[in-house]
């Protein structure tokens, strides 16, 4: 991008409402690619402690962008409940053309990139089969344990994303104000805590390590991520705040914190949440405070192409690696720091192109589809009022 072209984005900007929300995506897909830069190569911070633990929170970039998608479609469905003739099978296209093309396309990249072979989160399943392929395809992996990660790298978080979109509009439906969405956040604390209690103890496969890491990835350690998101948007976009809160809904929360404080072993608020939570003060605080730190052209640009620099950014480190170019230096931390940024300006590179003949055709693509459904509606309706 030009100097000129940088400040004429950046003006537009100013004036978008909303200019925070890319910004917080571009900031979640360079968080998730620093975690991965970790582990691809040499990486060795004795000394630079912070850099390390920096790197290693990366991870966290998934919750971020979880928080980002609650908001957003919240505020979507408000403004679009009332004006289809069909919302919720609209909201259903639109996130199918906005997710399937280039997962698709991932999956594919995938199975070239390492054929059909045994691999880690296959665990010990022998192979990739008809049915892990086909149900990557129709979202449903977040169910199966040797699916759920085994095709697509990070495809777990696109099983979760897809399995809240199915919820979404019944929790749309019934969550109306900002005491519904804390109440939502406080079942969804409850839930989870059980159900892992649960499941632990009955591990249907082989592996006690990746029965931990799906009972990690899977959707009820999620929700209440999303549910903070959904808690954001009451704040940000209906201006609610604590005195809209019902006393006993607070009393309940506060009880929550103090039960979370007195074990001191997660039981509530595991470290994705308590991260979330941070997250969610942040995100509130930039749709306030426009900061140039963290509202600018570039985090706003990667956040507009961040689902294919996501789907991405794994191919740009694999390939570096085949070809023996992940390390640079002997120095660990400046080998860490000079992989990240080749492979952010290498991802972007790649996810721009994808995103202008892959993602926006398709979206397009929806949007044509759902405009000629309604215009089909509408034509009825009149004939019908005639």
């Amino acid at each position: 991008m030009s100097i000129y072209s940088i400040l004429n984005f950046w003006g537009k900007m100013e004036n978008n409402h909303y200019d925070f929300i890319d910004s917080l995506r571009g900031i979640a897909i360079l968080g998730v690619i620093m975690v991965h830069a970790v582990q691809f190569g040499r990486f060795n911070a004795p000394v630079l402690v912070f850099i390390a633990k920096l790197a290693g929170e990366g991870q966290n970039g998934v919750q971020l962008f979880y928080l980002v998608s609650a908001f957003t479609l919240f505020l979507s469905m408000e403004n679009r409940i009332n004006k289809e003739f069909n919302p919720i099978k609209n909201f259903f296209i639109r996130r199918f053309f906005r997710i399937a093309p280039m997962y698709y396309i991932a999956i594919a990249a995938f199975l070239v990139t390492f054929g059909f072979g045994p691999r880690y989160w296959l665990g010990d399943a022998q192979n990739i089969t008809i049915l892990n392929i086909l149900s990557n395809m129709i979202f449903l992996h977040g169910f199966n344990p040797y699916w759920i990660n085994s095709l697509v790298l990070g495809g777990w978080s696109i099983a979760v994303e897809m399995t809240f979109y199915c919820i979404l509009p019944f929790l749309f439906s019934k969550i109306r104000t900002i005491n519904h969405a804390i109440i939502c956040f406080e079942i969804s604390i409850v839930i989870r805590p059980i159900l892992y209690m649960i499941l632990i103890r009955f591990n249907p496969i082989g592996s006690d390590y990746l029965w931990g890491h799906y009972l990690g990835f899977y959707f009820p350690n999620q929700l209440p991520v999303f549910c903070l998101g959904i808690i954001m948007y009451f704040i940000v976009i209906k201006k609610q705040n604590l005195y809209d809160i019902k006393g006993e809904t607070l009393f309940l929360l506060g009880l929550f914190c103090v039960f979370e404080v007195t074990i001191g072993k997660d039981f509530f608020a595991p470290h994705h949440i308590v991260v979330t939570l941070a997250f969610l003060l942040f995100a509130i605080s930039i749709s306030i405070y426009k900061n140039i730190l963290a509202i600018n052209p570039l985090f706003s640009y990667f956040g507009k192409i961040s689902f294919s620099m996501y789907l991405v950014h794994y191919q740009v480190l694999i390939a570096l690696t085949r070809v023996n170019f992940i390390d640079y230096a002997k120095n660990g931390t400046i080998n860490f720091i000079l992989r990240y940024i080749i492979t952010v300006i290498l991802t972007s590179i790649i996810s721009t192109i994808s995103y202008k003949i892959i993602e926006l055709p398709f979206q397009n693509l929806g949007k044509r589809l759902i405009n000629k459904m309604e215009n089909k509606a509408l034509l009825k309706r009149e004939t019908n009022s005639v």
